[in-house]
């Protein structure tokens, strides 16, 4: 009787001892520590990593070295955070990889943001509903480049000419279709070759097309390239084709291209841009949101010189011209603690 009276008790200590050890640990063993990727969803808290594929344009826009400059910069300051830029077609196809999961950050002018989120244009049926703005960054502008010796003085030129109007789809195709539109020039009757813009350079330089559209910051490489060494000059817009592209597409800014911003352009130059934009997906945690904007703007100095396009970014016009398309609570945060939201 005894033996098993001391049996009994030994399995009850046992037991006790069991609790005890359940109880420190949680309750079931879950830890404070927690991690994160560009495909975690719902996630408010910081987590442990957190990896980002930024989305870019082609290897002679602007995008392309803004997004490795902002990668690199990111993965200094922020320990958590492994981000990498990838080169594209450009924004369309930025938010296309932003609504398949493929991007967590991208850059895209107004013009395709407003489109991809209400599922107009080259999005329809295919709404972009998980994008979110994280910071405005500076003018996208239209660079109409023609050939000397074309025949071409002004737009209305270009007419049954040949042309490179950017990759097929993509928002620098939509401008040059909208510029063609604005001068009553019959897009479809171009000659198109659908390219990126260092063969659109080699195509002018060959005497193989007669003009180029590039719609990037000023200045940009590819713009650079063909004035100094296709025999490239801008074409200027027209007062009356700027309103009325403006009046149509309400994003549409006036923007002059000042006199020596490239090679070979000893006079002010007039065209249309609209506003690039940072965006990440709308499940990206807050935090982290929080903490991209914060260091982007508060090591602005520090990026300097990374590139000249950089000097046009401007905190206070941050949130300019958002066309309705939701802000992420995160970068929202940090735009109220700077009161540029109220």
């Amino acid at each position: 009787m005894k033996k098993l009276l001391s049996i009994f008790i030994i399995a009850l200590m046992a037991f006790a001892l069991i609790g005890c050890s359940s109880s420190s640990t949680g309750g079931g063993g879950n830890s404070d520590s927690s991690s994160g990727s560009g495909s975690d969803s719902g996630s408010s808290g910081k987590p442990d990593n957190y990896s980002i594929m930024f989305a870019t344009g082609t290897t002679t826009g602007t995008y392309y070295p803004l997004g490795a400059i902002f990668s690199d910069f990111w993965n200094k300051k922020l320990d958590y955070v492994q981000a990498s830029s990838q080169a594209t077609n450009g924004s369309v196809q930025n938010l296309i990889f932003i609504k398949q999961g493929e991007a967590q950050v991208a850059l895209t002018p107004t013009g395709t943001l407003y489109e991809g989120y209400n599922g107009e244009a080259s999005f329809d049926g295919n709404k972009v509903e998980n994008v979110r703005i994280l910071a405005g960054l500076y003018p996208n502008v239209n660079h109409l480049v023609a050939r000397k010796g074309a025949g071409i003085e002004t737009i209305a030129d270009v007419a049954g000419k040949k042309i490179v109007p950017g990759a097929t789809g993509s928002a620098t195709e939509i401008e040059t279709q909208r510029a063609m539109e604005a001068y009553d020039v019959d897009y479809e009757g171009l000659g198109k070759d659908f390219v990126g813009f260092t063969e659109a350079t080699d195509l002018m330089r060959n005497k193989q097309t007669d003009v180029a559209m590039v719609m990037a910051g000023v200045p940009t490489s590819a713009v650079t390239e063909m004035l100094s060494t296709a025999d490239g000059m801008l074409l200027p817009y027209s007062q009356e084709a700027v309103d009325y592209l403006k009046e149509k597409y309400p994003w549409t800014m006036e923007y002059t291209i000042k006199a020596n911003s490239y090679e070979n352009q000893p006079e002010d130059v007039l065209s249309v841009a609209q506003n690039n934009f940072l965006v990440g997906t709308a499940d990206m945690p807050d935090e982290v949101a929080y903490d991209l904007v914060k260091t982007l703007w508060e090591g602005l100095e520090e990026l300097k010189g990374s590139h000249a396009v950089i000097e046009q970014f401007d905190i206070e016009k941050a949130l300019e011209g958002t066309s309705g398309i939701p802000i992420h609570p995160g970068a929202e945060k940090f735009y109220k603690e700077k009161g540029i939201l109220k």
